[in-house]
Order: C-alpha cells, then structure tokens, then sequence
C-alpha cells in the first residue's frame, strides 16, 4: 500500500476548502474616483467595485456610500448607493475646496460586512456652488433619505474627544494598576503565612 504524505494530505484539504470562492468574502478591487485623486467640485460619480455583487439590500441600509469632511469627521448627507452588478455607486455634490472622505460599506452574499475609506482631494476651479452639499440620496420614489433617522458612517470630531480618550485611558490603567497591585499583595502575603 503506498505512503501518503501528510504535507500532501493537509494541501488537498486547504485547496479544497480553505481556498474555496464560497468561503472567500466579498472585497474591494478598485475605486472611482482613486484613494488621493483630485477632483473637480460638482456632482461627482463615486463607483466601487468589488469581487463579487453586494447582497441586495434596502436602499439606505447595508450597502453605503459616504462622503465626509476629511478634517472635521462630519458626515455630509445621508448614506446610500445603488448596486449595479458588481459596483456600488452614488453620486455627491461637492463645492467647497479641500479633503474628503469616502466612507464605504458592503454587505456580501455570506453576510459578511466589509467597511472602509479612502480619501480624495477637491478643487474648484469651474466656481460650481449648491446649497445640497453631500451624498444625493434619493430613493424610487423621489424621497430624500433623511441622515438624522440613519446610523452615521462619519461623525463630527468634537474638540473634548481627546480629553475624553485620554481620561478613558488613564482610568483604565489605574485599574489595570490596582488589580496587578492587588494580586502582587495577595501573593506576598500568602508567602508570608508559608513561611511562618
């Protein structure tokens, strides 16, 4: 009877499922426009393409496109994207020049739920201005999804969030501090009560 390496073994298990396209989760392949690109200010296309189609969800939830200003973390507009095959896509009305964020999430056919961003620069060169700056949701119906009724992918940087993580932190290493200080006591005195 022949001999089966187990390396060989342990190969065909991985190639026959470890590596399946089933297992594998839906991921981002490219975008448009491209992380650090500059773009002229107006209504601008944003597509994401992945791997494979997002799971078809309600418009306005699980499958979302953000913009955000990059320097203050507010999210302008409501989430939203449409799925056309394997893309996500959105369009924005951006006026005013400087850094933005694209905030993006994906739900794939598992389940799983895939998030990320990616920012991009605007110019405004054309002197385009809009009183609806941020990402156009509007569903079928012509109804515009209302930001304040959905769960932000962004919000505003406030100034007292750094005092408030810094506080965070140093209470937590004054607990971490007592219970290791705690345990050392107790192992201490539980030698002590040995010895004697």
């Amino acid at each position: 009877m022949p001999k089966f390496p187990v390396s060989a073994l342990i190969l065909t298990v991985f190639l026959a499922f470890g590596a399946s396209p089933a297992i594998a989760h839906n991921e981002l392949v490219s975008e448009f426009p491209a992380a650090g690109s500059t773009v002229e200010a107006g209504i601008i296309r944003i597509n994401l393409h992945f791997t494979e189609a997002p799971m078809a969800t309600k418009f306005g939830e699980g499958n979302l496109i953000a913009i955000a200003n990059a320097e203050t973390g507010e999210q302008l507009g409501a989430a939203c994207a449409v799925i056309q095959g394997t893309t996500l896509a959105t369009t924005a009305s951006i006026s005013t020049p400087g850094k933005y964020k694209i905030l993006w999430r994906s739900v794939a056919d598992d389940g799983h739920v895939a998030s990320g961003d990616y920012l991009i620069t605007v110019v405004n060169n054309s002197n385009y201005s809009s009183d609806q700056i941020g990402n156009r949701c509007i569903d079928e119906q012509g109804n515009a999804l209302d930001v304040s009724k959905q769960e932000l992918l962004s919000r505003k940087i406030e100034q007292n969030d750094g005092f408030l993580q810094g506080l965070g932190i140093g209470a937590l290493f004054i607990v971490i501090g007592s219970l290791v200080g705690g345990l050392l006591l107790k192992r201490r005195q539980k030698t002590k009560i040995e010895q004697n």
